[in-house]
């Protein structure tokens, strides 16, 4: 389980580019602070100095202007923190993003065989977020309502530290409570983030598959599985929930005591003049809210910890094996199986001691049942996996030992599962190399795949958006466009 250091650690390289933001953010939000924290005094003086005996225009007009002028640049400096702390939080998402995409585009098949669709969205959508969090917002808490704290501690000790003794009582029982809140609500962040990410799968599945659903009068069974997983998420976020509220409860109730004791001990034993006490109680009420705070900040940390957990995780895997450094510039085409055997699972074999060969010029038909490993071959081909046994080779050479982009180069794939993307039918067609591939050449792919005949029927030709994986084209259409490609 990552703790707070290896938090830190794992999220300093997105922050450290940032250090002198973070500084200035910083410096803005103490100065916000201290100056708020001056209120109860400049009240206590209002009170003994406008409200006693001696009264005059020019002490109303000082004080009148000091106070407006405090709660003025306070908030100019709250707000040029908060604004510079948005920057940071959405600079670090968008970081975290692109390296998590980045990382999507180098994994193997494997990763994808093994992880949904819906849980590896949800690390780039809900996960990340948690994140953000405190990148900005929990440090930004962490240094108003710690500094506020102290300061307005100082503040009353100065004022009356017989008083102020009161406090001291709730340092270890808001400990206690705090500890206690902790595991349960790490415990239950994890819980939620992975229940979110069977929530994404599911709809994914429902918006990707509704013609599925449709003809086989799935809904009720699909609606009941959503209910189900949602009621499950809301029971979790509640319990998360109750275990923050549960802290903020007994703060509030430890501070109740400690200000009823005020009330009581300078009212009965203790001479305060009527500014003075204000003052004290003012500071004492203005505790209040920083100490949930700082209470409150272990949730979303919490979460944030659990959610990075989850990123890093995606971001630390192994890419795709690619030790090969021999360049295949153009492939002769002769390909041979050599005793090649693969399993997925380690157990159950697929194939067992293949031996191929097929050689350039030639068309080759892979014929059997259901299972008995033609895809995996050519998924072996284009290197998707490894062979557990045996090797591979083009022209006589180990695909192994061929740089992998150089060897894909060689490689058109048509899959049995047609995948078009959201673009234009020349990007399409020109997938990957759309702004290096003259029109000339991807005119003529339509030619060869006879797609060329319904392409200029389309209202824009080349050019016409065919939607979410060319839902505007017919079935036939979209495997003729996969072929061009």
């Amino acid at each position: 389980m990552m703790g707070y250091r290896q938090f830190l650690k794992r999220l300093f390289p997105y922050l450290k580019s940032h250090i002198g933001k973070l500084v200035f953010t910083s410096l803005m939000m103490a100065f916000a602070t201290a100056l708020e924290a001056s209120i109860p005094e400049i009240t206590g003086q209002i009170i003994d100095t406008l409200f006693g005996v001696e009264r005059s225009n020019e002490s109303a007009l000082f004080y009148s202007l000091a106070l407006f002028a405090v709660i003025a640049l306070s908030s100019l400096f709250a707000l040029t923190s908060v604004s510079a702390s948005s920057w940071i939080s959405n600079k670090v998402i968008m970081d975290l993003r692109v390296d998590m995409f980045a990382k999507l585009l180098k994994l193997p098949k494997s990763y994808f065989d093994k992880n949904t669709t819906g849980g590896t969205l949800s690390k780039l959508t809900f996960d990340v977020e948690q994140i953000s969090a405190a990148a900005s917002g929990i440090w930004l808490d962490f240094i108003k309502s710690s500094l506020t704290v102290v300061l307005l501690t100082g503040y009353l000790f100065y004022k009356n530290y017989l008083l102020s003794l009161t406090l001291l009582v709730l340092l270890p029982l808001v400990y206690l409570a705090v500890k206690f809140s902790t595991s349960r609500m790490r415990s239950g962040s994890k819980k939620v983030q992975d229940s979110m990410g069977k929530m994404t799968h599911l709809l994914d599945e429902n918006i990707s598959g509704s013609d599925l659903v449709k003809i086989y009068h799935a809904q009720d069974n699909e609606q009941s599985k959503f209910l189900k997983l949602i009621k499950t998420i809301r029971q979790q976020r509640f319990k998360v929930d109750m275990a923050g509220g549960l802290n903020t409860s007994v703060v509030n109730i430890l501070i109740g005591l400690s200000l009823a004791c005020v009330v009581f001990i300078s009212s009965t034993y203790l001479t305060m003049s009527a500014g003075d006490f204000l003052a004290f109680f003012t500071a004492m009420g203005m505790l209040v809210k920083p100490a949930k705070t700082l209470i409150n900040i272990n949730k979303p940390l919490q979460q944030a910890i659990v959610a990075a957990i989850s990123v890093f995780t995606l971001i630390d895997e192994k890419t795709e094996v690619n030790d090969g450094n021999q360049i295949l510039d153009h492939a002769k085409g002769d390909i041979n199986f050599d005793n090649v055997s693969f399993s997925y699972d380690g157990e159950k074999s697929p194939l067992k001691n293949i031996n191929l060969t097929i050689k350039r010029g030639e068309t080759v038909a892979l014929v059997g049942s259901t299972g008995s490993g033609k895809t995996t071959l050519v998924n072996l081909l284009a290197r998707f996996y490894k062979p557990s046994n045996g090797k591979i080779t083009i022209d006589e050479i180990n695909i192994d030992e061929f740089e992998l982009s150089s060897f894909r180069s060689n490689i058109s794939f048509v899959d049995q599962h047609v995948r078009l993307f959201n673009d234009t039918v020349k990007g399409n067609i020109a997938f990957g190399q759309t702004d290096s591939m003259p029109l000339e050449s991807i005119i003529h792919a339509a030619k060869v795949s006879n797609s060329v005949e319904f392409i200029e029927k389309l209202d824009n030709q080349f050019d016409t958006e065919i939607g979410e994986d060319g839902i505007t084209l017919s079935g036939g259409q979209r495997q003729r466009l996969s072929i061009a490609r």
